[in-house]
């Protein structure tokens, strides 16, 4: 039997009928969104939609890049490292030998000779790029007067054809009528034939290698620049700080990811980059002093006609140049970690 107070409530307590003539929310009313949508559900499934459509605009947009990638990329990779394992003069049938290119990497004498070429050419190459590079950036960026003259001329060698400039810089070389004997003449010195001398030949192609490779450089130091705030120079110069001191201890440190990037593209540039222009101006002479791992490669395949060696050699010219990205990622990770 119900108790009289809860008969009470029942007979007071409004119906949805009242609730509705009053105005009042129904419990079978739908629910309104914050921003007065009728359901959630509904942008939600916009939104998922309009994702949708961006994945699928994305991949119509890139698929030509990726297919050409693949194509002139991943497999003559690929086709490289399966040559590695055969015997093959570009004639006949290809013969499996396994692992015997590999292992004939590691006694070849004229393979650990071109090696320490290669590596020389990267100590004496990468270091004095990337600071000309960078100091060349920071004029370059400057309001000195010239500055738009300078400009157009750091971007020559980037117009110039790597074949012109080796024709080029071989009459800048001659030993009897290059200009740069002549401008020693000027001064009592006797020039070298710098491409035929041993002592001279490595020095003089890794000045061409750095002259060829400042314009990209100097680019991306550019682009590094506009992304250092220039409140820290308004600071510093109502300090006292003098412009070098701002340059190296201001601007340097604020352009270190752009330095990853150089290190990296300048490490495989030294590395792989040198083949043209030794082809072209020393063909590796004298006495093999500028033959870079990536010439050797070259001329056992055409020269020699030795496929699967020449494939094997490439491979190993890839892993090194990617044990050079991951130490420049590594070295750049642990200076990030430590500031």
């Amino acid at each position: 039997m119900a108790s009289p107070s809860h008969d009470l409530a029942a007979a007071t307590a409004p119906t949805s009928q009242d609730q509705k003539a009053r105005g009042g929310p129904s419990r079978l009313a739908p629910s309104r969104s914050k921003g007065g949508g009728s359901s959630p559900s509904l942008p939600r499934a916009s939104r998922a939609r309009g994702k949708r459509n961006d994945a699928l605009m994305a991949t119509v947009l890139i698929a030509p890049a990726m297919a050409a990638f693949s194509l002139f990329v991943l497999v003559p990779a690929g086709a490289g490292l399966l040559l590695a394992f055969f015997d093959w003069n570009l004639f006949g049938t290809p013969e499996f030998v396994g692992a015997e290119n590999i292992f004939r990497l590691f006694g070849d004498d004229e393979m650990w000779q071109s090696l320490a070429v290669t590596g020389i050419f990267v100590v004496l190459g990468v270091a004095p790029t990337t600071l000309l590079g960078f100091v060349l950036a920071v004029v370059a960026n400057s309001q000195l007067p010239g500055v738009a003259a300078f400009r157009v001329f750091y971007f020559a060698p980037m117009i110039a054809s790597t074949a012109v400039a080796a024709v080029i810089w071989v009459s800048l070389y001659n030993g009897r009528s290059g200009l740069i004997n002549a401008a020693l003449g000027a001064f009592g010195i006797q020039g070298p034939n710098w491409l035929s001398d041993p002592t001279w030949a490595r020095p003089a192609l890794v000045v061409i290698l750095i002259w060829n490779a400042l314009p990209l450089v100097i680019i991306l130091y550019l682009a590094g620049l506009q992304r250092v705030p220039a409140d820290i120079y308004s600071a510093a110069a109502l300090d006292g700080v003098g412009k070098w001191r701002m340059i190296w201890s201001m601007t340097w440190p604020n352009v270190a990811g752009t330095t990853a990037l150089v290190l990296i593209l300048q490490g495989i540039g030294f590395v792989s980059g040198t083949f043209e222009l030794a082809l072209l101006m020393t063909d590796g002479g004298p006495l093999r002093t500028t033959q870079s791992l990536a010439l050797y490669a070259y001329q056992a395949a055409f020269t020699d006609g030795d496929i699967g060696y020449a494939s094997a050699l490439s491979m190993f010219q890839l892993f090194l140049l990617g044990s050079i990205v991951l130490v420049v990622r590594y070295l750049m990770q642990k200076r990030k970690e430590s500031r």
